[in-house]
């Protein structure tokens, strides 16, 4: 019923011509903060240009086009309601326009604020959303943008709004159909439950991120999850990191030589992991780093510390040298024992 409502509600308004003004009573939404995120995710989304918000009546007034007090509408029939979605609204499509869709997710594992605005930035800028807005007490993710990336907020969501005691295993892919504005169709989440600290896990995202040089490498602190945006190459090398880092290892061992073939204008298309456990203190392992990057003139070094591990991308010729170099020190320091 309230679907043709709205129908012959948008018809009339429509065929007029004429701004729409509307008053919402709220039932279910109580708190002053509450109310004021509630009112700022419906004037973002919806693009409603005039709203006043009344704490002690709990009303929300606006005026606007009939297409945006629609949208505004059926988000205030969906949220304010004693009882909300398990996981998402269905979708509702904005009237007049070919590919514009809203849907509000519920993100209900996500314990604590701080895990559900990563989760949101992730969503925002996998996705390259404009319109990504929350009412943090519902946990309620209101996004506004073409079905591709709608469809694809819904993957992640899924996958990354799992309870505590959830089983991931990795990695999982998704692969996005539009690719007119950019050519990175896929997307993938990679666990890393071997980094033990936040910092841990930073460090290897910060080493994917580089070595790879992959724009949109985003992290979910809480269950370790890094999620990557790239071409089929970049989230492969990806990948490929999360696999090696997470290795046992001694001292002296190395990856093997990973070949990537994305063009690059010095030929530092090889990757290496290099381990070297025999350094008694961080400060002394980034000393070393340190000296093999000038040594070897390689750009892009990075280091993971938990596992005294040094990536390295460069040419045959610079990671030749850097694996002579620690054979040698390896060497030198046999002979002092």
């Amino acid at each position: 019923m309230r679907a043709t409502l709205i129908v012959f509600f948008l018809s009339v308004s429509v065929a007029l011509g004429q701004d729409v003004s509307r008053v919402f009573h709220l039932h279910h939404i109580d708190k002053d903060q509450d109310l004021n995120e509630f009112a700022t995710m419906i004037r973002a989304v919806a693009d409603v240009p005039k709203m006043s918000v009344d704490a002690a009546q709990k009303t929300l007034s606006m005026s606007g086009t009939a297409v945006q007090i629609a949208v505004a509408e059926w988000m205030y029939t969906e949220l304010d309601r004693q009882t909300l979605p398990e996981f998402a609204t269905k979708e509702f499509k904005v009237p007049n326009k070919e590919d514009d869709v809203v849907r509000v997710f519920f993100l209900h594992n996500t314990k604590t604020i701080q895990d559900f605005q990563e989760v949101t930035t992730t969503v925002r800028t996998i996705t390259e959303m404009r319109r990504v807005f929350t009412f943090n007490t519902a946990r309620a993710l209101a996004v506004r943008g073409t079905v591709d990336q709608i469809a694809a907020t819904e993957w992640m969501v899924r996958e990354l709004d799992q309870p505590a005691d959830a089983k991931r295993t990795g990695p999982r892919e998704y692969q996005m159909t539009d690719t007119t504005l950019r050519p990175e169709p896929a997307v993938r989440i990679l666990y890393l439950p071997y980094t033990s600290t936040i910092q841990q896990f930073q460090e290897v995202a910060t080493m994917v991120r580089t070595i790879g040089e992959i724009r949109r490498v985003f992290t979910y602190n809480t269950p370790r999850a890094l999620i990557v945006r790239g071409t089929p190459d970049q989230v492969a090398l990806a990948a490929w990191f999360a696999t090696e880092l997470g290795k046992p290892v001694t001292a002296g061992t190395a990856s093997t030589p990973y070949h990537y073939p994305v063009p690059d204008r010095s030929g530092e298309n090889l990757v290496r992991v290099f381990y070297v456990k025999d350094v008694p203190t961080v400060a002394a392992f980034q000393q070393l780093a340190t000296q093999i990057r000038t040594t070897a003139q390689t750009r892009r070094l990075f280091t993971y510390n938990e596992t005294k591990a040094v990536a390295v991308r460069g040419t045959e010729a610079q990671l030749a040298l850097v694996d002579q170099m620690l054979k040698d020190r390896a060497l030198q320091l046999a002979s002092n024992q």
